[in-house]
């Protein structure tokens, strides 16, 4: 649910995805000009409450999301018990309800968000031709380049040239 509300607000969204930091969003958007939301889901209270404990939660400027909400079901996090500037959705009968929208942490931490990203990245082995992205990001091909071979490896095309055959 999370995921199809913040798809909605944000151009890239990933989720329940461990990273190598400190903190693993359930889910996490980034929309325009780097604004970064942060979505924590939680089903139960005894959740909610354990969550409190963790250092990202502590201390806001370890945490992601310039923009930070809690998820769970209807009335099982209440208003008063949010942390300053956190907002609060409820889900109800397959329904995202904001309850109170986040207020925004410009302190994020940043490093931890684009660390995120670039974990990402690598997993996903994304491919530009035949060689993976993160080779073409360190501009491996062009050292390719300057030896006349192309990034994917391949002989460079030889244009073709079309005839027409005259009209009888």
């Amino acid at each position: 649910m999370g995921v199809r509300w913040l798809n909605r607000k944000c151009s890239t969204v990933v989720y329940e995805l461990a990273g190598a930091g400190a903190e693993t969003p359930d889910v996490i958007g980034w929309a325009g000009q780097g604004d970064s939301i942060l979505i924590e889901c939680k089903l139960t209270r005894s959740d909610f409450l354990r969550d409190a404990q963790k250092p990202a939660r502590r201390d806001p400027r370890a945490g992601m999301g310039k923009r930070r909400y809690y998820l769970c079901p209807l009335e099982v996090i209440q208003l008063k018990d949010l942390p300053p500037k956190w907002g609060l959705l409820w889900i109800e009968r397959n329904q995202v309800t904001v309850k109170r929208e986040a207020r925004g942490h410009p302190e994020r931490n940043l490093r931890a968000e684009v660390e995120f990203l670039s974990c990402m990245l690598r997993r996903a082995q994304i491919r530009i031709g035949e060689r993976p992205l993160s080779e073409w990001l360190r501009g491996e091909n062009r050292l390719e380049a300057k030896r006349g071979v192309t990034p994917n490896h391949t002989k460079p095309r030889i244009p073709i040239r079309h005839t027409a055959a005259p009209l009888a």
